[in-house]
């Protein structure tokens, strides 16, 4: 939990860094700005305690911290506003877990706790993630343990392996023949369960790639969370420029 001062200091700029934008006209419309968006749709994903966390899955899976703000526990919908585009490739610009089919009438900005209030941001600002492996997941923190105890045991039997290199490359590289619309040959999205458990980790391609990236909870008029939204590409200001 964090600390007293941390939380009002967080209360007295939380509007500030609310987001302006309709994130959920994502998955309303069929045009965003003057680009033409479709869904993916990447299947349904347990959140058993509904304490949730976003990350490069690839590099900071088993050390992310969960955000203060959490959703009801249960199984939702992910889903993923992509761009098509032949010339600029098919870019994943949003991602969705559907908690609840009510209308968000307000966007907050996931927080960790620790994140750095003194810090002077711009207008448009915002903190999130990191990405430098071009990927992103959003999970449950009991998903995160369960990852981290099925790979302690695949270390027991080699030391010497890495996520992606031994176990998300195949994974993915499967899945994008299974359902190859809007993948790449290695893989842009994947929805995993870790093995002997019912906790998934929904992985999916990082907008234009490594970045940095906000997550936000959306809340209906009743003040309660009915969506959250990993947000890789703000579409009007990325195309503006291209027909």
């Amino acid at each position: 939990m964090p600390a007293t001062q941390w939380l009002n200091k967080y209360e007295s700029i939380k509007d500030k860094l609310a987001c302006k934008t309709d994130l959920d006209a994502h998955f309303t419309e069929k045009v965003i700005g003057n680009r033409e968006v479709d869904v993916l749709d990447i299947g349904a994903v347990h959140f058993p305690s509904g304490t949730i966390f976003a990350c490069d899955p690839l590099v900071e899976l088993e050390d992310t911290p969960p955000f203060i703000q959490t959703i009801p526990a249960g199984t939702y919908p992910v889903k993923i506003c992509v761009v098509p585009s032949e010339k600029y490739g098919d870019r994943y610009a949003c991602v969705k877990v559907e908690v609840s089919r009510e209308k968000p009438v307000r966007y907050e900005l996931g927080m960790t706790g620790k994140e750095d209030l003194d810090e002077e941001l711009d207008e448009d600002g915002y903190f999130g993630f990191g990405v430098d492996a071009g990927m992103g997941c959003v999970a449950d923190i009991q998903t995160q343990a369960a990852f981290k105890t099925y790979w302690a045991k695949r270390l027991e039997e080699d030391p010497d392996i890495d996520p992606y290199n031994d176990l998300f490359c195949d994974l993915l590289e499967e899945n994008a023949k299974a359902c190859p619309k809007y993948q790449l040959s290695h893989g842009d999205w994947l929805n995993w369960t870790v093995p002997d458990t019912d906790c998934n980790l929904p992985i999916f391609a990082s907008g234009w790639g490594d970045g940095y990236y906000p997550v936000y909870f959306g809340y209906d008029a009743k003040g309660e969370v009915c969506a959250v939204y990993v947000r890789f590409i703000d579409i009007e200001a990325s195309y503006q420029e291209q027909a």
